[in-house]
C-alpha cells in the first residue's frame, strides 16, 4: 500500500491518503493482541479486477490492523474523514467501521487494543435493531480533562447493497458543524453543539446529587375513596357466564357419534413394549361421520354474558387531596460546566487510522481511507478512485436488472400463455357438459364437471387418448392379420417349426417323462385298460 502527500488548498492543510495499489500491506501491521484471530489480506472484489483493496477473509473474527500516518492530521482547522467500503456479502451483524487513533509517540501500530484512544470513529456499524453510520467524537472537556465520547443523534443508516460506497465525516472547524455524506451526498448535518449526545457542551444547572425526597412527600395523584361504601345489591359471587337458555341443538347433530374414533389402518409398532410403553392404543383421528355435521357427541348449551356480572367491588378513584406533584431535586450550578467555543481543538490530532472490528460476515473491501483538513482533497480522492468503480458496477447491475426483467416478461408471457389455454379448454368443457342429450344426466355429471372445470388439462388428455384409440386399435388389427397370414403360409409350405419335431423324438420325451413320473404312467394304464377292454368287446362283436 503507499500512503501519498496531497497539496492542500491552504498552506498549513495536510492530507494523507491511503490506498491498496500495490498489492501488499506496505505499513498496515495486524496487532500482536491475540483476540484478533482474523487476518486481513489485500485482494481485488469481485468484477473489479484492476483495483486491490484490504479483505475480511473469514467470518466470526475480530480483527486489529493500523497504520501510522507520515504526520498527524490536526483537526484545529477542519477534519475531513473518508474511505471506500464495499460489502460483497452484505452486513448483517458487525462492525465496519475505522477508528482515527489519536496521535501518541507511544502507540505503534501492533500494540493495536480495542480501547487504545481514538480521535473519531467513523463508518457502518450493523446488527440486530443496530443499523447506523457511526460518528463519536471523544472530546476533553477544556475544564475538567475527563475524556467523554460524544455520539451523533439518529444518524444515517447503512448502505444495504453490495456495491462500494464512499463514507465521508466533514466537521468544520470554523462554525462548528458536521455533514456526512455517503457516496458524495449529504445524509446528516447540523451542529454539533445540538446533535450530539451527551452535548459537548454540559448543561449549566444539575439535579442537586445530595438532596434527597422528603419522607412526608405525596406523589401519588389519584387515591381510592376512602368514604366509598359497597352497594347492598352487589353480588360479587355472580359468575361472569351463564348458560343461553334461548340455544336450541342445530338441526342434525350427532349426540351418538364420537367427535375422534380409534384410527382403524393404524399398526402397533413391531418395537412397542407393552412393559415399558404400556398397553398399546391406535391414534385418534376425526370421525369421518361428523365431516359433514354440524357437530358429533353430547351437545352443551353454551354461556352468555351475565348481565348480573359485577365482579369484585373496589372503591372509586378520587384526586388526592395531600398530593405534592412529582418530586425531583433542585437544580444547582454545574460545577462541571463550560463553554467550549472551539471543541475540534480538544478532540486531539489524528495519529494513525486502525480497523478494530468483530464481525459475523465476510467479504469487507476497505480502501481509498483519506484523513484530511480539506473537503476539496477528499472530492478529489472520490472522483478519481470511487468513481470509477461506481461505473463498472452500475453497469453490471443495469445488466443484471435487464436479465431478470427478460426472465420475468418471459416467466409473464409463459403464465399468460397457459392461462389463456386454460380458459380454451374450460370453454372446451362448458361447451361439452352443456350438450342437450347430456342435460338429463346433468345432476350426475356434476362432479366429473367440476374435476374438469378445476384441471381442464386433463380434459385435453383424454380427448388424446380417445383420438389415438382407434389408431391403436387399427395397428393391432394389423399387426394380428399379418401374423395370422404369416403362420398359414408357414403351413402350406410344411415350415417346420420348434413344436413340430420327428415322431421318434415325440415318443422319446414321451417315455423319459413317464420315467419321471411313475404315478402318471400308473394312472394312465388304468385309463386305457378300460379302453382296451372296448375295443376287444367290439372286435368280438
Amino acid at each position: 500500500m503507499r500512503a501519498v502527500l496531497l497539496l492542500g488548498l491552504l498552506a498549513t492543510a495536510s492530507a494523507v491518503h491511503l490506498d491498496f495499489s500495490s498489492g501488499t500491506l506496505d505499513g498496515w501491521t495486524h496487532s500482536d493482541d491475540g483476540k484478533y484471530s482474523g487476518k486481513f489480506v489485500v485482494a481485488s472484489p469481485e468484477g473489479l479486477d484492476a483495483v486491490k483493496a484490504l479483505k475480511v477473509p473469514e467470518k466470526a473474527k475480530h480483527y486489529g490492523i493500523s497504520k501510522a500516518l507520515p504526520e498527524a492530521v490536526d483537526p484545529a482547522s477542519d477534519l475531513v474523514l473518508q474511505y471506500d467500503l464495499k460489502l460483497t456479502n452484505g452486513l448483517s451483524c458487525g462492525g465496519a467501521y475505522i477508528k482515527f487513533v489519536t496521535a501518541d509517540d507511544a502507540f505503534t501500530p501492533s500494540g493495536l487494543k480495542d480501547d487504545t484512544p481514538y480521535t473519531v470513529m467513523f463508518g457502518p456499524d450493523k446488527c440486530g435493531s443496530t443499523n447506523k453510520v457511526h460518528l463519536i467524537l471523544r472530546h476533553k472537556s477544556p475544564k475538567t480533562g475527563e475524556i467523554e465520547e460524544k455520539h451523533l443523534k439518529m444518524p444515517p443508516m447503512v448502505e444495504s447493497d453490495k456495491k462500494t460506497h464512499v463514507y465521508t465525516a466533514i466537521l468544520r472547524a470554523s462554525n462548528n458543524s458536521y455533514a456526512v455524506l455517503i457516496d458524495g451526498v449529504e445524509k446528516k448535518a447540523g451542529s454539533m453543539f445540538e446533535d450530539f449526545e451527551p452535548s459537548i457542551n454540559p448543561p449549566e444547572t444539575i439535579p442537586d446529587p445530595d438532596e434527597k425526597k422528603p419522607e412526608d412527600w405525596v406523589d401519588e395523584a389519584r387515591i381510592a375513596d376512602p368514604d366509598a361504601k359497597k352497594p347492598e345489591d352487589w353480588d360479587e359471587d355472580a359468575p361472569r357466564t351463564i348458560p343461553d337458555e334461548d340455544a336450541q341443538k342445530p338441526e342434525g347433530w350427532l349426540d351418538n357419534e364420537p367427535a375422534e374414533i380409534d384410527d382403524t389402518t393404524a399398526v402397533k409398532p413391531e418395537d412397542w413394549d407393552e412393559d415399558e410403553d404400556g398397553e398399546w392404543e391406535p391414534p385418534k383421528i376425526a370421525n369421518p361421520a361428523c365431516k359433514d355435521a354440524p357437530g358429533c357427541g353430547e351437545w352443551k348449551r353454551p354461556t352468555k354474558p351475565n348481565p348480573a356480572y359485577k365482579g369484585k367491588w373496589s372503591a372509586p378513584m378520587i384526586d388526592n387531596p395531600a398530593y405534592k406533584g412529582v418530586w425531583k431535586p433542585q437544580d444547582i450550578p454545574n460545577p462541571d460546566y463550560v463553554k467550549d467555543p472551539a471543541p475540534l481543538t480538544n478532540i486531539g490530532k489524528v495519529g494513525a487510522a486502525a480497523i478494530e472490528i468483530w464481525t459475523m460476515d465476510d467479504g469487507y473491501f476497505f480502501d481509498n481511507v483519506v484523513v484530511s483538513n480539506s473537503e476539496a482533497e477528499a472530492a478529489e480522492v472520490r472522483e478519481k478512485s470511487w468513481a470509477p468503480k461506481k461505473v463498472i458496477e452500475d453497469a453490471k447491475e443495469a445488466e443484471e436488472k435487464a436479465k431478470a426483467a427478460a426472465k420475468a416478461e418471459a416467466e409473464k408471457k409463459k403464465v399468460e400463455t397457459t392461462q389463456a389455454v386454460d380458459d380454451k379448454l374450460k370453454q372446451v368443457v362448458s361447451t361439452i357438459f352443456d350438450l342437450p342429450f347430456l342435460k338429463p344426466l346433468e345432476a350426475q355429471l356434476k362432479p366429473a364437471r367440476a374435476f374438469f372445470e378445476q384441471r381442464p388439462v386433463c380434459l385435453l388428455g383424454m380427448l388424446t387418448a380417445l383420438l389415438l384409440l382407434p389408431v391403436a386399435w387399427l395397428l393391432t388389427s394389423r399387426i394380428g392379420s399379418k401374423t395370422q397370414d404369416e403362420v398359414g403360409e408357414a403351413k402350406k409350405q410344411d415350415a417346420t417349426g420348434e413344436d413340430d419335431k420327428p415322431e421318434e423324438e415325440e415318443d422319446r420325451d414321451y417315455y423319459d417323462n413317464l420315467l419321471w413320473t411313475g404315478e402318471e404312467i400308473e394312472e394312465e394304464e388304468e385309463e386305457e385298460q378300460p379302453k382296451a377292454g372296448t375295443r376287444r368287446r367290439t372286435r368280438r362283436d
